[in-house]
């Protein structure tokens, strides 16, 4: 009985030994993060007029979803993500054959369009030096009709002579008239397909970063189909909400700083540069909020500050000083 009761001991022993150590290690990994956490804080200014909230990182003028803009066959994409793009790159290279074929037979036709003009137009010229002469004929005839030299006949043949090629200038201009109408036309055409031959090139709005590339090389797109998520040059906001409760304490230009959630490191300092005039329902983090569903917010920007930047649609938490 005296050795079993040892062997017991031993064990209660060991186990409460281990119990302990694992109790001073989790003290210890705590009491750690809270320092690290309180070291950071402790880097801002001291003073109870300030707003505690939490934030997103986005690009001041938002993420931009980019799509197509044309129906086609992609034959290739020409980025990648976290690729600096400028205004105005291509950024993907779409079939365009049939509309290539199409502007290409417009063209053709312009310029057969344009000779038959030319033609027309040495014709009225010819019509019209014949009338000249054919008038001529007819005044000189009918002198001499008047001098009693020239029959009635030969003098109405003249004269019809002269209405027939005045006919034939009034029938040249109407079909050059006609022609230019039709160049018109085929110019109006040629307009159009160069149109959508150049929206076959989807090219960068602005300047930016690319964050997301959505399509591939044989993929099909139309109008609307989303190619990538862009991130257009320009400063970086958390955006925020603040509570009603202390939504009219917010001013614009009061001074932040932007909290990684995970170290308690300062990220960015910045400056409140948008609050806005009304309230409206929760909506940021809204899955994580344990409010009523009757509180009203504040949206709220703070634009950083030049310099190392957090990553864009990162969570992190602000601090808005009130003074």
């Amino acid at each position: 009985m005296g050795i079993i009761d040892i062997n017991f001991m031993k064990k209660y022993l060991l186990l409460f030994v281990t119990i302990t150590l694992l109790a001073s290690c989790n003290k210890k990994e705590k009491e750690d993060a809270e320092k690290v956490k309180a070291d950071s804080l402790a880097k801002l200014p001291t003073t109870n007029n300030q707003i505690l909230g939490v934030a997103r990182i986005e690009p001041e003028d938002g993420i931009l979803n980019l799509t197509a803009g044309t129906n086609g066959k992609v034959l290739a994409v020409l980025i990648k993500e976290n690729q600096i793009v400028q205004k105005g790159q291509s950024l993907l290279t779409i079939e365009n054959n049939l509309e290539n074929a199409q502007l290409a037979q417009s063209e053709s036709k312009i310029g057969t369009q344009k000779a038959a003009i030319a033609v027309s137009q040495a014709n009225l010229e010819a019509a019209k030096t014949n009338l000249k002469n054919a008038r001529e004929t007819y005044e000189r005839n009918l002198s001499l009709y008047e001098g009693n030299a020239q029959t009635k006949q030969t003098l109405d043949d003249s004269k019809a002579t002269v209405d027939k090629l005045a006919k034939d200038v009034e029938t040249a201009v109407a079909s050059i008239e006609q022609s230019k109408s039709k160049i018109n036309e085929l110019e109006a055409d040629i307009s159009y397909f160069r149109t959508v031959v150049n929206q076959k090139k989807v090219n960068s709005l602005v300047s930016g970063k690319v964050l997301k590339v959505s399509v591939k090389t044989g993929d099909y797109v139309n109008n609307t189909s989303q190619i990538a998520e862009f991130a257009p040059n320009g400063s970086l906001i958390a955006k925020t909400e603040v509570d009603e409760l202390y939504a009219e304490k917010i001013q614009l230009g009061q001074k932040a700083f932007i909290i990684s959630q995970t170290t308690g490191d300062t990220l960015a300092r910045g400056s409140v540069s948008y609050a806005a005039d009304y309230l409206k329902q929760k909506s940021l983090f809204k899955d994580q909020s344990t409010e009523q569903e009757d509180r009203r917010v504040r949206d709220v920007s703070i634009r950083l500050e030049s310099g190392k930047m957090p990553l864009i649609g990162s969570r992190v938490d602000c601090v808005i000083l009130l003074k």
